[in-house]
């Protein structure tokens, strides 16, 4: 029977594992536009929508992993946060230097302000301040990693109120009310810093994970038939599709996080059951591998695409978006898989050894 657990649990990761690589690649469309104006539309840049599934992903798995090694005193609160200092800076610390190295990806105005949007960056605390030139500042899809650090931070002190899922429930509402009122009353200038990058704002998308555990818990033992699981499986799809393509309609607010948690927590509910025939494609191996580097992928992509736009920019030689975007993407998922097996797989040993010590 554990042999049985474990295998299921195999499965269903490797399931969510693929999902991570596709809205990884959601991301990098997203982030296309610098290259050619083709992207510069609603379709490839609504990719964003890929943190926010990052984030409620982050407290599934993490709930999944640790809330009842939390209540049964099998971690302690240290382990925990080593395990995710060992997962998130080698490779936060590598891109912030390549970053300072290649030089032109932060706004300063001398040497001491240079320094905080360093320091800032390098305590991932950068996030916090609602200034673009503070979180977006050398390598910028790192802001995510100041809201993931919030979350790691939280999480063993929410487990209490976990154990009663209306409790976690209960705070989850209350927080969406009020961000929900914050959003309307926020002038457009203003909205990126407090409600797309701001860790605190970005917490709710951690709880809907964790929520999202809770009910997965209660329905993985629910006989649903292949067939059934099929029809949830797409019906999650076209009700994700369906959000994201109405999207346009919707003020970019509440796209940045609420709009988008119905669609995220049916496509993840769905897809962690493990019953229908597309999550059993998305089990492929290739795929999988694909997830397992998104984390390198999603910090290495920019640098990538910003020095080939650079390198455009001046040179004489140009290259149609449909050849030099396949390149680009192939070349990136190289390096993320030399940073993966050769650098954050190895770091994060090192790391957790040292810290554990």
């Amino acid at each position: 029977e554990n042999k049985k657990t474990i295998r299921q649990y195999e499965i269903m990761i490797n399931t969510l594992t693929s999902l991570r690589f596709i809205f990884a690649i959601m991301v990098f469309g997203a982030h296309c536009y610098v290259i050619d104006n083709v992207f510069n539309t609603h379709f490839f840049k609504e990719g964003f929508v890929g943190v926010s599934f990052f984030f409620v992903l982050s407290g599934f798995i993490i709930a999944y992993n640790y809330q009842k090694k939390f209540s049964e005193n099998k971690i302690t609160k240290r382990a925990f946060w080593v395990a995710r200092i060992a997962r998130i800076y080698p490779l936060h610390w590598l891109t912030l230097f390549i970053a300072v190295a290649l030089g032109n990806y932060v706004i300063a105005s001398g040497a001491i302000d240079w320094l905080k949007h360093f320091l800032a960056s390098l305590t991932l605390t950068n996030a916090y301040i609602p200034k673009a030139d503070y979180f977006f500042s050398f390598n910028s899809p790192s802001w995510s990693l100041c809201c993931e650090q919030l979350f790691y931070l939280c999480f063993p002190f929410l487990i209490p109120i976990a154990k009663d899922y209306k409790k976690l429930l209960c705070v989850f509402f209350v927080s969406a009310i009020l961000i929900v009122i914050g959003m309307h009353f926020t002038p457009e200038t203003d909205i990126k810093g407090y409600w797309y990058v701001n860790p605190i704002t970005r917490l709710p998308d951690f709880l809907a994970g964790m929520l999202l555990f809770q009910l997965y818990d209660r329905l993985k033992g629910k006989n649903i038939t292949a067939y059934q699981g099929s029809i949830i499986e797409i019906a999650s799809i076209a009700l994700f599709l369906a959000f994201y393509l109405y999207a346009a309609e919707i003020p970019k607010v509440y796209r940045y996080s609420c709009y988008y948690w119905l669609p995220v927590a049916f496509l993840l509910i769905s897809f962690s059951l493990q019953k229908g025939i597309v999550s059993r494609l998305l089990s492929n191996r290739i795929l999988v591998i694909g997830g397992e580097i998104s984390y390198s992928f999603y910090l290495i992509h920019l640098f990538v695409l910003l020095s080939y736009a650079e390198w455009q920019k001046g040179s004489n030689f140009h290259i149609a978006w449909y050849i030099s975007i396949p390149i680009l993407f192939c070349i990136i998922v190289l390096l993320s898989l030399l940073s993966y097996y050769y650098f954050e797989k190895p770091m994060n040993k090192r790391i957790k050894t040292l810290l554990n010590k």
